[in-house]
């Protein structure tokens, strides 16, 4: 068991990502149930541990992830990677409804997104080509590789999950709106003229990822 611990960490720490277990298990020439003792195992010793990486398990997939409170001292290695809040948010836009037309995001996001868009374009996270009159805008590898994700239809699912959670407390909102004076709505019932854009996949586990 300890030789399979051993090659099943290296696998996780050199993937750089989150892997399949019966990927695991091949790379390893173990029996599916065998690597998933053997990642079990290795998650509770590194849980148990005072150590700054943890391993991770989403379903299928597995991976090393570093903690939260060390996460500051990898962006500081890492600065390139890291995308300010408003590209953030443009880029979420984006993701949201890939592939999109450059005009339908500036529509949302107003002129400042042609900056945004270029960083990103930039930095590998999109592509754009010509498309009439404006741009035809893309997700790339690398982005679904930063944000751990396999395509844009589970991009759109994520998005969906997050829909689906913030629902309540949009409803909780309005019942406390309709509820309130009539004096006191006029401002609180007002709708902003963009859609609302969902955020994008956390990165609070950062690479590891």
């Amino acid at each position: 068991m300890q030789l399979l611990k051993n090659k099943v960490e290296a696998i996780l720490f050199s993937t750089g990502k989150k892997i399949a277990l019966d990927h695991i298990a091949k790379l390893c020439k173990a029996s599916r149930e065998e690597a998933l003792e053997a990642l079990a195992a290795l998650k509770k010793e590194y849980a148990e541990k005072d150590s700054s990486l943890a391993v991770m398990d989403e379903g299928e997939f597995w991976k090393f992830m570093v903690r939260e409170h060390f996460s500051p001292i990898v962006r500081k290695i890492v600065p390139h990677t890291e995308l300010t809040k408003t590209m953030i948010e443009t880029l979420a836009a984006i993701a949201w409804k890939a592939p999109v037309l450059q005009s339908d995001i500036i529509k949302i996001r107003t002129n400042k997104a042609y900056d945004h868009m270029g960083e990103l374009e930039k930095a590998g996270f999109i592509s754009r080509e010509k498309h009439g009159r404006t741009q035809l805008i893309k997700l790339t590898q690398r982005f679904y590789d930063y944000f751990d994700v396999h395509n844009e239809q589970e991009v759109k699912d994520k998005f969906r999950k997050f829909n689906e959670k913030i629902k309540p407390s949009q409803q909780q909102t309005q019942e406390t709106v309709q509820d309130s004076a009539p004096g006191e709505t006029e401002n609180k019932n007002e709708q902003p003229n963009n859609p609302q854009v969902p955020a994008l996949p956390k990165q609070d586990e950062v690479q590891g990822n």
